[in-house]
Formats: C-alpha cells, structure tokens, sequence
C-alpha cells in the first residue's frame, strides 16, 4: 500500500513547521501497515531518530488509565453513577464556586502551551451534585489542573507524596462549577487512578504493567524513569517554546512526587509500544498477541459521546465537530471537524503534540509522536492523508 500522501504530511510537518522529528505507526486489523520516522531527536547534537525513542507521552497516559478502569467496571467493582466519595470520603462535600468558568486555558493545557493552571477562586458555598466516576471520566467534575494551589502545596509541605495522598489532597480544591455541567480539561483522570489503586489493591503502575503491558507486549512504557536511564532506549530530548526550541529539563512535572504516579500525564512510552495498545482499542478490545483486554462492548461504550449541553459546546471549543466519550474525543460531526475519518473514531492528545486515533469501524489505528511542548500537528491534515491511502 501507498502511504503518499500520509509520508508527505509528515515530511512537511518537519521541513515547513520546523519540528525535529516525527514518527507514525499505522495499524489495521493487527497488520502494522506503515511506519515512518524523520529528523533529528537532539537539536543540538544532531543524531537522526532511530524509532526506538522514548517520550514523555503526557496525556497519551489518560486513554490507558480510562482503559484500565474499564477493566474494572467490567469486574463490578464500581458503576458509573457512584459518587466517588465512596472510595474517597474527602470529596463528599466540595466547595464551590460562582465565578464564571473560563474554558480558554483547556486548549492550552491539552496541546503543552501550559502545564497547569494560575486560577483564582472565590468560596460561595458548596456543591449540590456529588461528584461522581463518570464525571471522573468525561471531565465534568468541575475540578481544575492546577498542580501548584495551596491544597496541593499544602500536602507537599505534609509530606504526602503517593498517588492515594495527593488525590486526597485535591479534595481541597474548589469546583468551577456543578458537577456533570460543563466540560473543563482537569486533573479529573489523577484522581481516577487513585481510584483505580482502591479498586485493585495494587499501585497503578503495577496494575497497568500486569494488566495492560504485559498482555499486550508492551515492554517500554512506565511511569517517571528508572534509576539507569542507560538501560531503555533513548530518551527524545523535551523540547518547549516553539520555534526557539528550548530544551527543557528531563522530568515530567505531572509526576509531581517521586511517588506519584500520574493518571492523567506521567507514563513513558515507545512510538512501537503506544502502537500495540490502540490497535487492540481499534480491534475490539484483543491484542496483536491474541489477549482480551476489554470486551468489544466496552469499548463501544468507551468511544461513545457521553456529553451534551454546556459541556459539549465547551468540548467542540478544543475539537471542533467532536464530542467527549469516557475520556476520549469522538468524532460525531464531519460537516464541523473537515476530518476524512468515520462517525465514531475516536482517541486523545499528549502536550508534547502526541496523537492517537482509533477508528474501530475500519479497525485501525494511528499512533503519531513528536517531542515538542506546545506545538500541536495539524490533526486534520494527518487523518485526511492517512484515508486517502488507505482509500475508506
């Protein structure tokens, strides 16, 4: 099969908007059906991309944390319409406020421009809607992603470093707004994988590597990075401020603790490994290797739009024609998005302008990593190249 068109979207995205590299893995029915890497991954040693690089894939790590906590809905250890306050009695009783919800920084956060938020809140009272797991999911909780406020300077200065610690200590935050009435990009899939840690009984690294990984054969992908960097493949160099490309410190600031580990943005990962994970997604839930990771009907539910009204008005802001599954984009309106791709594909960001899709019509996959914060691939023209050659 020609991949043309998808080859020269890729050449162009390095030579016309000046990023160091780029890397894509094409995926159908468990076939790897391209792969294409190109550029340098350190600007200022040279040295070409090998396809072996690791990234930080920032908030690529919410589709696996949404993934694992699917596995356990499946096993009743929760519905979507408990209250989290159940697992996690500090968020029982949420102060509130009204001050009028701005959605502009959502965008920023996504795509790398920030890495958090500077918000300033005024308590009016509390919360009449307890805050619920599919909030948790769809980003409708009200919570915010500031990692530095006083509730979370506070816990550091307390010495809480784990998961379970610092996810409590977000119960001091105060909500944007109602539960399940808006759409605001938040810490909201941290304090899912908390939950996930409660639910299971083990850390969320472990249960990701026992039950995600491992399965699926995927053999570089972790949170934060080991204490002999010298033993995993290249490290890609972190770079931000575009096009001056500075490069930036090798750590991932939503690991906010040695200890932490982030559900929304913490994990490392491999261009060949990410690829092993939404193939399965695109395939129903199995596994290039043959293992079942969610049943077909999960899935299904997972890649289905879950907002509407304010919320959803406030998700096509960040993705025109798109609305918001269980922590997942989907593609509900060509006519808005001008994307090539089906009713129903679906997939997320990371902030260094990661993408994944998922089209479980055609049941394929494309995996696409670059390294530079703030600084988004034009999606669109990605997808339309990608359907072109693939002729669907």
């Amino acid at each position: 099969m020609n991949f043309s068109n998808l080859k020269k979207c890729m050449d162009e995205h390095v030579s016309h908007e000046l990023r160091p590299s780029v890397d894509v893995a094409v995926y159908r029915n468990h076939e790897l059906l391209y792969r294409y890497f190109t550029g340098v991954k350190d600007i200022e040693n040279g040295g070409d991309v090998t396809g072996d690089e690791q990234y930080f894939i920032y908030s690529m790590t919410k589709m696996i944390t949404c993934c694992c906590a699917l596995q356990l809905l499946e096993q009743g250890k929760y519905d979507l319409d408990d209250p989290i306050s159940k697992w996690l009695p500090e968020f029982g009783k949420m102060k509130i406020t009204a001050t009028a919800l701005n959605t502009e920084n959502a965008k920023k956060i996504a795509s790398g421009q920030s890495v958090g938020e500077s918000i300033e809140v005024t308590d009016d009272g509390y919360a009449k809607t307890p805050i619920t797991v599919k909030h948790l999911f769809t980003m409708t909780a009200g919570l915010d992603y500031s990692l530095y406020d006083d509730a979370m300077r506070n816990a550091a200065a307390e010495g809480k470093k784990t998961t379970q610690e610092l996810v409590r200590a977000m119960a001091n935050k105060t909500l944007g707004f109602e539960p399940g009435t808006r759409f605001r990009y938040s810490l909201c899939h941290d304090v899912l994988g908390a939950l996930i840690e409660i639910w299971s009984g083990e850390t969320l690294g472990n249960y990701m590597r026992k039950n995600v990984f491992e399965p699926l054969g995927m053999k570089n992908t972790f949170f934060g990075l080991p204490e002999d960097i010298s033993k995993m493949p290249s490290l890609y160099s972190n770079y931000g401020n575009p096009p001056v490309f500075k490069k930036e410190n090798l750590r991932c600031v939503y690991n906010i603790s040695d200890e932490y580990e982030s559900g929304g943005a913490g994990l490392t990962s491999t261009t060949e490994d990410y690829a092993l994970f939404l193939d399965m997604v695109a395939c129903g839930g199995v596994g290039k290797t043959g293992a079942r990771i969610l049943k077909q009907e999960t899935v299904k539910l997972w890649g289905t739009n879950h907002v509407s009204g304010a919320a959803a008005e406030d998700f096509d802001k960040m993705r025109r024609g798109y609305g918001y599954g269980l922590g997942v984009r989907v593609h509900i309106d060509p006519t808005r998005s001008g994307t090539l791709s089906p009713v129903g594909e679906f997939g997320w960001d990371g902030a260094a302008g990661a993408f994944s899709m998922v089209d479980p019509v055609n049941n394929v996959s494309l995996t696409y990593f670059q390294n530079v914060l703030g600084y988004e691939p034009d999606q669109c023209a990605i997808r339309n190249a990608l359907y072109k050659d693939l002729g669907l």
